[in-house]
């Protein structure tokens, strides 16, 4: 029997995941977080927005599975359960190059491809699931190519989709490119052939940045989610290879999510996170967002003008995500403003 509102979510320890759950919670939505260990269920429940909730047992619990890529893995997890939001993934270190192919499919296109089937095929045996979404990507849906500087004018949208890179693959960047694909376009063909009792969605975010609660010291900017990028930069890394700007406030991301629950929101469809118009903004324009913003932290040292990072443009329309859900997406203005805020404030404790 179905808890009539019961959402099962994986990924939430982790930076998007986390804001999810704290915004499915308000949302009054019972959530039941999937975890591979007791000690990432308490890192979750001890954050201080979920103790600011202080949810009941009913309206927050966790489910252990220590490996998702085993079949009926999620069998469960999902019994009863409703709703279904996979923000899970492994994650690349941005532009680490690993020893062996092998290791490629090992870590990103396998459990891509095994989790995301894995879990369609245990929300059906559920019988009470009437959504899933599922956290995708725009490198999904984006040749290979186009991030190394090799691409045209053309415009992406939602519903662009391209083969799996089949390698051999260059960088764990491509591999995790290649394994959004592998997700986004076999999850799709599973629906359309399976014809399950549920419906899907996919949100394709560019980079997700903004302020991160589970980063606490100044040392987790550094190594906690792409945040890191971002934050390096202003404070003054030099950087000789081209990179894309299209990205996503961290709340405005994980408010796509919750709002892909509701039933109107057509299912079976896909939806990028990208803010800003097709042309994009140039890794430049955080420079100047910094000194027209904190010039005393520049002053102090805390953040420098003199990063260097190329910019390559790649025309994203996000257009029909604002319009199906009802929201402007906040730019790069204020994605910068949400993280350098919270870096300084962390700083001065």
């Amino acid at each position: 029997m179905a808890n009539s509102n019961l959402l099962v979510l994986t990924g939430a320890t982790g930076f998007l995941g986390s804001k999810v759950l704290v915004l499915a919670l308000k949302a009054g939505y019972n959530v039941r977080i999937v975890v591979r260990s007791a000690s990432k269920a308490n890192k979750v429940f001890n954050a201080p927005s979920i103790k600011a909730l202080n949810p009941s047992a009913e309206q927050l619990s966790h489910v252990l599975i220590e490996n998702m890529e085993v079949p009926g893995a999620f069998d469960e997890a999902l019994k009863g359960a409703t709703h279904v939001i996979h923000c899970a993934s492994p994650i690349p270190s941005f532009g680490g190059v690993a020893p062996t192919q092998e290791y490629y499919h090992e870590f990103f296109i396998q459990p891509a491809r095994r989790v995301t089937i894995g879990l369609l095929e245990s929300s059906r045996k559920a019988g009470t699931v009437r959504r899933v979404v599922i956290t995708s990507s725009i490198v999904a849906n984006v040749p290979y190519q186009y991030y190394l500087g090799q691409g045209d004018d053309k415009i992406f949208t939602a519903e662009t989709r391209i083969p799996v890179d089949k390698g051999p693959y260059g960088s764990e960047m491509q591999a995790y490119a290649a394994s959004k694909t592998a997700a986004l376009n076999e999850s799709e063909a599973w629906v359309a052939e399976n014809k399950p009792g549920f419906d899907l969605i996919s949100i394709l975010p560019g980079w997700i940045w903004g302020a991160d609660e589970l980063a606490t010291t100044p040392q987790d900017f550094e190594s906690s989610s792409t945040n890191s990028v971002l934050l390096a930069f202003l404070r003054g890394s030099q950087s000789e290879v081209a990179s894309h700007v299209g990205s996503v406030l961290i709340d405005d991301c994980a408010k796509l999510h919750i709002l892909a629950l509701d039933p109107k929101i057509p299912g079976n469809q896909a939806f990028l996170a990208v803010a800003d118009d097709i042309n994009g903004k140039d890794w430049e324009d955080a420079i100047d967002i910094i000194k027209k913003n904190y010039p005393e932290a520049i002053e102090k040292g805390l953040l420098k003008t003199t990063g260097k990072q190329p910019t390559i443009r790649i025309r994203l329309d996000a257009k029909k995500t604002e319009e199906t859900f009802g929201f402007k997406l906040a730019g790069f203005d204020e994605q910068v403003k949400s993280l350098v805020n919270q870096y300084l404030e962390v700083i001065k404790a």
